[in-house]
């Protein structure tokens, strides 16, 4: 077996332990990475991110861009996801304000907080992250993504993005490339910093503090420095700001009006003050009740509000979907955080001692500790006509009943009100996340001869996940907390005696902020959910030359060879309350199920480079390179992943670069080892009457044919008449374990300039090319009933996965698990200039500018499926640009960032091709990002640095629209200021 033969190999060479001078912390101290800044002649070579061969940073085969720890401090981010979405590879990646309130705490459990970085758009599971070259470990269960939290910010020298076929060098997952965090080292003295910062507003305030100790040793041989950081980000709602709260949000909906053909006249129309509607006009223009989600009350042919006031109708005379007005419930009350409370704690222990050239050891360790608390939407109490729901009657004895109420219900001989409310009384639903991590790298490397080097190290990784959900409400509590009669002395109380005895006080729902909070804890449980990630890298290479017995003409060739073994596990446990269904189902719409998996991989790999010529008339440089990797997985077998390079110089001034490669990714624990699990999720029918022309031309025709063969009436087939319209529906969700790899393949061209008669300008602009097949997805349960009906023929898997009820036709469950199904194609090109001005007189310029134009993002969901394109949506521009130039003179550096991006599509291209109806062409896009920031610093002294600076200074807002943060944050204008302190006892 493989991992036989690697075992015998590795030991046969034990005398030579290998591994690459390849990772950073081994190589002298790393210079800006190509098309970071231009190289000073005579540059040490380094070892760049995506190979494991030491050369000089501007003959990287590959495009690389880098930031350096400066660009990161005159950021004002304390985030490095925040600073990274600027990279216009990194636009789509996930930070603060998409993991908060309902982007994350109603999903799975554990995603609160969460930063990840999305490289190419292609997802989170596709970016490989890395940290000082080595892999690092996953941030969330079941994944291999990593939690940017998880790294510490003010140890960063420099990020490496990489776009290339990376697997042949670094192992599965970097489909779309590579991110790589490359760690000071040999830090010498006392240094730290401390930063804060708040919005214009006065809220979301950030705090940050960092403090670096350390200590040179043995003559300069050996070094330890020890790292502290905090970082504390306050919460904010959507209800901070006034042009996000229900009377000014502006949601695009379905236009009832809409008459085809006629000018003027839309599909879509925007609309203010949107609320869940209580009810519908019926065929003859009389209004009835229809939608759950109000605080309505129905008695015979009466409506109450729960105080007992009459119920006041929202006007519905503009959209299907919601209402505006009236007591109907607000939506954008539901939306909850739109930042997360954090909290980050961070130790990191770096420490090398170079016993001699042939034998250096080094060590990192770390340990983490995140916190993330983000609230969503409030709970729901109420009854569905067919008797579904949380089906909350009140008898008629209970004193909180209203005397209107009761004389109606008496009047209609009723014993009971059923309630439909929504509980804003009540606490939030939400998260609580804690995240603990702990990291340990030990190294030995040194020198076999002047032509190769051995490396050995062994990385363990751990994350330790403990998930609280906030306030779900008991199902056998709280019905007993709502059922209040008055006792002997006249006190209201809870009627059953046992639940008196266990604590229960009564709750009034009859009203808008009735709820006594002392009734809370009786019925309010906070479940906890706990889960581990571990991770074991050891890893074992030569790297070299072969100059001892032969060199080309350019020189000799170099390689690096090695082996590596890895093991990835997770599980997770889930509360037991959670698994014993103690809470009602759509307060907690994930039904979660005990999980875990395990794999290992061994593996081989190999690279090559082989300078032809150098200084050689028209061959300033040409060199051809390769790499490739075998891999042995427990779970998908055998894999080959390999990459071809070259770059060719005719003079100094020019290079061009150029790779293809062949990259893979092997599913991951969840993908593969989810076991059957319960799942709630919301479905938007595509054949209700006002989805029927959103789709393909088939979608119109398969849905009569389908709903009418279920007994159904095609043409009453709505919303409003679904008695679960507004509900998760549950089905299930499981994982496959006969997955096959994905597998990608990636080309890459591009030319540099770095013109002698202009020092210190590099110019650097790359094309890419990535087509992925085979890629694993899956269907969301939505999509599944899309795909059913947009297909030709409804006999087909997609219609077979979702189940619909005879008799009326509308959906009642469906069945959803990640296949090989998918496809991915994305291209494009990227800018990158960097251009330093010293100057005698007036200081020194220094001026960056990174720009991307994305061609092409295009994904087929499922065989058959139409191609998505996601070109040119939100987080995904088709133009973008960050300029950033700066200026020192003297003491004072003053640095201004201008981040712009194109405009995006604000629908898809599957709503509106062909359809110049739609919307009016005002709303079609939203606005362009211009977000400009600007920093000053003043270096005091050696010691003493202070700095300040405003982010966001025209205080753009995100565009009118359900989405929170397109094109920009709703933080608004940031103000920040902070000190560094550096003591250098030398």
């Amino acid at each position: 077996m493989l991992h036989h033969r690697l075992c015998r190999s590795l030991l046969s060479g034990a005398a030579l332990l290998a591994v690459p001078a390849a990772h950073a912390q081994t190589a002298p101290e790393p210079a800006p990475a190509a098309a970071d800044a231009p190289a000073e002649d005579g540059a040490t070579d380094i070892v760049v991110t995506g190979s494991r061969i030491t050369r000089p940073d501007y003959e990287a085969p590959n495009p690389i861009v880098s930031f350096d720890a400066a660009t990161l401090q005159r950021s004002g981010n304390t985030n490095v996801t925040e600073f990274l979405r600027r990279v216009p590879a990194l636009t789509n990646s996930i930070d603060s304000t998409r993991s908060a309130g309902n982007a994350q705490a109603d999903g799975a459990l554990g995603q609160a907080g969460l930063n990840l970085l999305d490289l190419r758009g292609l997802g989170t599971n596709r970016t490989l992250v890395l940290v000082n070259g080595r892999r690092h470990v996953a941030g969330q269960f079941d994944t291999a993504a990593v939690d940017i939290n998880s790294i510490p910010t003010d140890l960063i020298e420099r990020v490496d993005v990489l776009t290339g076929a990376a697997s042949a060098v670094y192992g599965a997952d970097g489909v779309s490339g590579v991110v790589n965090f490359i760690l000071r080292r040999n830090f010498e003295g006392l240094g730290g910093r401390a930063q804060f910062g708040v919005s214009d507003r006065g809220d979301a305030a950030n705090r940050f503090a960092s403090i670096i100790a350390g200590r040179n040793f043995g003559e300069g041989r050996g070094n330890v420095t020890l790292a502290y950081e905090y970082n504390a980000e306050q919460p904010l709602a959507n209800d901070d700001r006034a042009y996000l709260r229900s009377a000014n949000r502006v949601f695009f909906v379905n236009n009832k009006n809409y008459v085809a053909g006629q000018p003027g006249s839309y599909v879509k129309i925007p609309t203010t003050d949107n609320r869940y509607t209580a009810s519908y006009f019926d065929a003859n223009g009389v209004q009835q009740p229809g939608g759950s989600y109000a605080n309505i009350i129905k008695i015979g042919d009466r409506f109450f509000r729960g105080d007992g006031q009459p119920y006041t109708f929202g006007t519905q005379s503009q959209t299907d979907d919601y209402s505006q007005g009236g007591d109907d419930t607000p939506v954008a009350g539901y939306i909850g955080d739109i930042v997360s409370r954090t909290r980050r704690h961070a130790v990191n222990l770096l420490a090398h001692y170079d016993v001699s050239d042939a034998f250096k050891l080094s060590f990192e360790g770390k340990f983490v500790q995140s916190s993330a608390r983000t609230f969503s939407s409030y709970s729901g109490t109420y009854s569905s006509p067919t008797g579904e729901g949380y089906n909350a009657p009140i008898a008629l004895d209970n004193p909180f009943i209203p005397a209107s109420l009761l004389a109606a219900a008496q009047a209609e001989g009723l014993t009971s009100i059923v309630i439909n409310r929504n509980n804003f009384d009540l606490p939030r639903r939400g998260e609580d996340v804690r995240r603990r991590t702990w990291r340990g790298v030990v190294d030995a490397s040194g020198r076999i001869s002047d032509h190769a080097g051995y490396d050995l190290s062994y990385t363990y990784g751990r994350t330790d996940v403990r998930s609280t959900k906030l306030n779900d409400r008991l199902a056998d509590r709280y019905p007993q907390a709502l059922d209040a009669v008055r006792d002997a002395s006249g006190q209201i109380v809870c009627r059953s005696a046992a639940a008196r005895a266990a604590g229960c006080l009564p709750v009034n729902t009859f009203g808008t902020y009735v709820a006594d909070p002392a009734a809370f804890d009786y019925f309010l449980f906070d479940p906890v959910s706990r889960a581990r990630v571990e991770q074991h890298v050891v890893n074992a290479s030569l790297t070299g030359d072969f100059g001892q017995f032969f060199a080309l003409p350019g020189g000799p060739i170099q390689f690096a060879a090695g082996g590596e073994y890895r093991r990835e596990s997770s599980r997770f446990r889930p509360a037991p309350e959670l698994l014993n269904g103690a809470f009602y189902q759509f307060d907690e719409p994930l039904v979660p199920t005990p999980s875990s998996g395990a794999f290992d991989v061994w593996e081989l790999f190999g690279e090559l480079n082989a300078p032809l010529l150098k200084d050689k008339p028209f061959a300033y440089l040409l060199s051809v390179g390769a790499a490739g990797r075998y891999s042995d997985y427990s779970t998908v077998g055998s894999t080959e992943a390999y990459q071809f390079n070259a770059i060719y110089a005719p003079v100094e001034d020019i290079s061009f670069r150029g790779s293809y490669g062949r990259s893979v990714r092997a599913p991951n624990i969840a993908e593969v080892f989810r076991p059957r699990t319960g799942l709630s999720d919301f479905i938007e029918d595509p054949c209700y009457l006002a989805n029927r022309g959103q789709g393909t031309q088939f979608r119109q025709a398969n849905c009569q044919t389908l709903i009418a063969g279920l007994g159904g009436d095609p043409a009453a087939f709505s919303n409003v008449n679904n008695p679960d319209a507004s509900v998760n529906i549950v089905g299930v969700e499981q994982g496959n374990p006969n997955l096959a790899p994905e597998v990608a393949r990636t080309w890459t061209g591009g030319v540099v300039l770095r013109p002698r008669f202009v020092p210190r300008l590099q110019i650097a602009a790359d094309w890419y090319d990535i087509r992925l097949k085979g890629a694993i997805n899956r269907a969301s349960p939505t999509d599944l009933a899309r795909l059913c009906v947009d297909l030709e023929s409804i006999d087909n898997p997609y219609c077979a996965a979702v189940t619909r009820r005879r008799g009326t036709g509308y959906i009642s469950g469906y069945t959803v698990s990640p296949q090989n199904v998918a496809a991915f194609r994305t291209a494009g090109l990227e800018v990158n200039i960097a251009y330093q001005i010293p100057t005698d007189s007036i200081g020194r310029f220094d001026l960056r500018l990174v720009g991307g134009y994305l061609h092409r993002l295009e994904l087929v969901p499922l065989p058959g499926a139409a191609e998505t394109n996601n070109l040119d949506q939100p987080f995904r521009p088709k133009y973008n640009l960050v300029f950033s130039p700066s200026w020192t003179i003297g003491k004072l550096t003053a640095a201004y960032n201008l981040r712009w991006q194109n405009g995006t599509r604000r629908f898809s291209r599957n709503d509106t091709d062909g359809r110049e109806e739609f919307v009016d062409p005002r709303y079609f896009r939203f606005k362009e990002l211009w977000q400009h920031d600007v920093q000053a610093q003043l270096d005091v002294d050696e010691r003493f640095s202070f700095y300040g600076g405003v982010n966001n200074l025209a205080n753009q807002k995100p565009d009118i629209g359900f989405e929170t943060n397109v094109p920009i944050s709703p933080l608004g204008r940031y103000i920040y200021a902070g000190v560094k302190v550096r003591y250098d006892p030398r």
